[in-house]
């Protein structure tokens, strides 16, 4: 059977976070650092307290988009490499599945939108492979 639109998916949901950890980084973790620093006095008391409540919040959402960033590197692996025609693919469907479900928990509805998708379409093409390959 053929796994081209599963492939097609895990490509675009590893794009997708590629971006989403750059835009993470970039707009979140480097805006609120400039702001921290002054160079936009509008709200620098309430990023000042942040800071002093909960640490130093640009390593925190750094380590957020880079942690994006790696998982969408992971799924362009999985999907050019990994995800072959006519091979049972139970433990890539359960992974992209569980990655779709951690996408729900941080609102990332692209992500989850893809990974959903894949995940099911490689976990049921798994039962008419299972046949093929027993009848032949």
């Amino acid at each position: 059977m053929c796994r081209k639109m599963e492939q097609r998916l895990v490509l675009i949901m590893g794009i997708w976070q590629i971006i989403d950890g750059l835009i993470t980084i970039i707009f979140y973790g480097l805006g609120n650092q400039l702001n921290l620093f002054g160079f936009n006095s509008g709200n620098v008391t309430y990023l000042k307290q942040l800071d002093a409540t909960y640490g130093n919040i640009f390593l925190f959402v750094s380590s957020f988009g880079v942690v994006l960033i790696g998982l969408g590197l992971v799924n362009i692996l999985l999907s050019k490499k990994y995800i072959k025609d006519d091979q049972i693919h139970f433990r890539m469907g359960m992974y992209i599945m569980i990655q779709s479900l951690l996408s729900y928990f941080i609102l990332d509805f692209i992500s989850l939108i893809l990974g959903m998708t894949a995940g099911v379409l490689l976990i049921a093409k798994n039962k008419s492979i299972r046949l093929k390959k027993k009848l032949a």
